[in-house]
């Protein structure tokens, strides 16, 4: 009797040791997941190509827009800062633009075709979920 407690006592303890570390191993995926779309965004906003209206911006400067489609195009670099990645729940990470215009940008208006950034950077991400669960799942099993 004494034995089978001690056995389903380590048992319970062994399979909430592993469950804590696959816990781990997938919340720090998460994260790096997170990272590489927050990554794909600033260089889609930052460098990504732009065909859009050039316009003249204060005394000799101009700005290119973004066309329809296309990642928004930078002017002063606060939609790329504004991007930031939180720990939501348990095992939720978010990837957040804090900029207030940035879902306007991203869904469209009325009056704007939609300039997507987070979507199709999440999505780039999302190809290499594989890859990066296995080395952090791997990792935290060791």
């Amino acid at each position: 009797m004494i034995s089978i407690e001690v056995r389903e006592n380590i048992s319970q303890a062994l399979e909430r040791d592993l469950q804590g570390r696959i816990e781990e191993g997938v919340l720090n995926g998460l994260r790096a997941l997170a990272l590489i779309a927050q990554g794909n965004a600033q260089q889609a906003v930052l460098h990504g190509p732009k065909t859009g209206r050039l316009y003249k911006r204060g005394k000799g400067r101009t700005h290119r827009a973004s066309a329809p489609g296309e990642a928004p195009a930078n002017d002063l670099g606060f939609l790329a800062q504004s991007l930031k990645i939180e720990v939501t729940q348990k095992l939720t990470v978010d990837l957040r633009a804090l900029a207030p215009y940035a879902i306007h940008l991203e869904y469209g208006t009325r009056k704007m075709a939609a300039r997507p950034f987070l979507r199709p950077a999440a999505e780039k991400a999302g190809q290499r979920s594989r890859e990066v669960f296995d080395a952090y799942i791997t990792e935290a099993l060791r």
